[in-house]
């Protein structure tokens, strides 16, 4: 038999090409291969760069082959970045199986992940791609898969609770995901869970064979520019100690590349879907069409390169092409309505950056020097929520009238200290709050108003009983308790107490105290006092812009500027708290318990049907007199009485 030599040859080439190992494929090409989206308004399609160019230089380092052992992103919301994170973990478990542990803060976080985005991304993958990497969830059995180990031949996808010592114990892994990674919370024992993470790579730590990618919108800025005090948001500190990768985009006029910012974002208030950014070279006015294009044509570009730093990325909304500047535009307008918890929701959010509080206290001088000249007791035209806040002691009550705009502009209406005992809710100085509570304050149309309502603060125990009983005899009157924290809420679910006969206060139908989120609200009070208005050369007073009057002495000034947040290391734990710089700080107890009656009343639930159909019950819709229109004039002219005007109609129905 006669070989032929030329067929031989191609038998052995094609034989050598078939044994010859085969180089992974990269994880840029695997991702449009196999990744289909389980939501948004292109569920059902494979993934595609081109919905989210900023994704595939980011997938570049994620590659095996890629030297970064850890790769940081800081985002907003609406990026596409967790949907990357799951897809990289099923990457690895078909082209380089080995354990992954993915981490998540919480319990609650963690089903939700694994119920509403992991198993529906792996079930879509291997119908679509009829791969079975994946081994299937069996129940009361070690062969496979379980709601929190997706296994597969080589390793498992660990899901854990990085809030749990267990999650992160008995481990190890090569691979891991530290999701949300700033929400990632100290355990109770003192213990860093980012430590305890890192404890299960220590097999591969001396070869470099681990890879980490963490990932997060980002919490709070301690104010260090190297993130290293303690309480810093993790996510941006180890984005600072990275090369620090921003998306840069051409100008469609000059081409000039720049990064975009809220510095340069120029909203347009009345029609959003005008926003517009204006180029920092040449001052073109960028539209969303052209953003969208520039965005494609794009690239990331190290601010901070250098030897020792690893790959960081900031993704924020202005290069998401789930986002718009419209979009952009409506957050914020949204979110400057509700303070400094607004101004920090978009920062983290939005811009993708961690945020500041601004606790100081400002400078009691200054604020006294900026008043106004309008009359006591008198509320102003743009005042259409109007509530006090009363601070229990025992020789007296302080005592705050204040009306709020639909922009938590502030303006004090009526201040006092009514002195006398407070030990019996029938003498003393609680009569003089009850002429306070019934008094009807003259408004700038011509009619009355009584307070919408008037919280008492009953958080101190010597007074509580009195507090407690004197707010139950009065309707729209209200018991607070301050309650320490950054996770509390202006106004919380009160909670029902009556005391009995011995004094002690005990849970039964009844009374009821309503707790206050102190921290928030005097953040969100601090930040609007620092505020400039058109005393300081703005056009116009901004929204939460806190007005102060004439009438109105050095000693409230000193009262409401009174404490400042403080941080500092205690046996190695971060404490924070509110300290105070004087020992009388009333009125400030007093503004935080009105702005937590505003909130009772809808400051910030309010519709813009609700604001409307309010400004028409409070405004009459022809002046009462072509010279009276002033509230000087208002105040000192005889007024014709009116039912007075109150919030409870408008919020009859709440969960009170």
């Amino acid at each position: 038999m006669t070989n032929h030599p030329g067929a031989l040859r191609f038998v052995a080439e094609r034989l050598a090409e078939a044994i010859m190992p085969k180089p992974p494929q990269p994880f840029r090409q695997w991702l449009p291969k196999n990744i289909v989206l389980i939501d948004g308004p292109k569920k059902g399609e494979n993934w595609n760069e081109f919905d989210a160019p900023y994704l595939g230089p980011i997938a570049d380092v994620l590659d095996i082959d890629h030297p970064a052992n850890l790769v940081t992103i800081r985002k907003s919301q609406q990026t596409g970045i967790s949907i990357l994170a799951l897809a990289w973990s099923l990457y690895l478990a078909e082209v380089a199986p080995d354990n992954i542990l993915y981490g998540v803060p919480g319990k609650d976080a963690l089903q939700e992940m694994n119920g509403l985005k992991l198993q529906p991304m792996i079930d879509a993958w291997q119908r679509e791609t009829k791969k079975r990497i994946i081994l299937p969830t069996v129940s009361r059995s070690g062969a496979g898969s379980t709601t929190y180990e997706k296994r597969f031949v080589g390793g498992s996808i660990i899901l854990a609770n990085a809030n749990t010592v267990m999650d992160l114990s008995a481990k190890t892994t090569r691979y891991g995901v530290k999701d949300e990674v700033s929400k990632w919370a100290n355990t109770p024992n003192g213990d860093d869970p980012e430590v305890l993470f890192f404890g299960r790579f220590t097999a591969f730590r001396r070869l470099k064979l681990w890879k980490i990618l963490e990932l997060s919108t980002p919490e709070l800025d301690s104010g260090d520019p190297l993130g290293d005090e303690p309480g810093h948001c993790r996510v941006d500190r180890s984005f600072q100690r990275s090369d620090q990768r921003y998306w840069n985009v051409p100008c469609p006029e000059c081409h000039k590349v720049f990064v975009q910012s809220d510095e340069g974002f120029a909203i347009d208030r009345v029609h959003p879907h005008k926003s517009h950014y204006e180029c920092p070279h040449c001052g073109h006015h960028i539209s969303e069409m052209e953003r969208v294009e520039a965005v494609r044509l794009g690239d990331f570009i190290a601010a901070a390169p250098g030897e020792g730093r690893h790959p960081g990325f900031h993704v924020d909304a202005f290069i998401s092409l789930m986002m718009s500047y419209e979009a952009i535009a409506e957050e914020w307008l949204d979110r400057e309505k509700k303070g400094e918890e607004g101004a920090k929701g978009f920062t983290n959010l939005v811009l993708g950056l961690p945020y500041k509080i601004k606790g100081d206290a400002p400078d009691w001088e200054r604020l006294f020097e900026r008043r106004e000249d309008y009359p006591e007791g008198v509320i102003p035209p743009e005042g259409l929520i109007f509530v006090a806040g009363a601070d229990v002691q025992h020789d007296g009550i302080y005592v705050e009238v204040l009306a709020l705009g639909e922009d938590r502009q502030s303006w004090p209406v009526f201040i006092a200290f009514l002195e006398g005992d407070t030990d019996n809710p029938l003498a003393g100085a609680w009569p003089r709050l009850d002429e306070v509570y019934r008094r009807e304050f003259k408004d700038s149309f011509g009619g009355t108003r009584r307070v919408d309502a008037m919280g008492v603060d009953g958080g101190d125990g010597n007074r509580t009983t009195q507090v407690l009983v004197w707010c139950a005899r009065r309707p729209n009157c209200y018991t607070t308790k301050g309650v320490d924290g950054r996770a509390v809420p202006a106004i919380g679910t009160p909670v029902k107490r009556l005391p009995n006969k011995l004094g002690k206060v005990k849970k039964v139908r009844g009374a009821k105290t309503w707790p206050i989120g102190t921290w928030g609200l005097k953040s969100e009070f601090y930040g609007h006092l620092r505020t400039p208005g058109r005393s300081s050369g703005q056009d116009a007073d901004p929204p939460g812009f806190c007005h102060f009057a004439i009438w109105q002495d050095k000693e409230y000034f000193r009262q409401i500027t009174s404490e400042y947040f403080a941080q500092q290391l205690v046996k190695g734990k971060l404490h924070q708290e509110w300290m105070k710089l004087r020992r009388d700080n009333h009125y400030l107890d007093c503004r935080v318990i009105a702005m937590a009656m505003a909130e009772l009343m809808g400051l910030s639930k309010l519709t813009s049907d609700g604001w409307a159909a309010l400004r028409a019950r409070l405004i009459p819709a022809q002046p009462v007199d072509l010279l009276s229109s002033a509230s000087e004039a208002i105040a000192a002219a005889p007024q014709e009485k009116k039912k007075p005007g109150n919030l409870n109609d408008l919020t009859k129905g709440w969960n009170r």
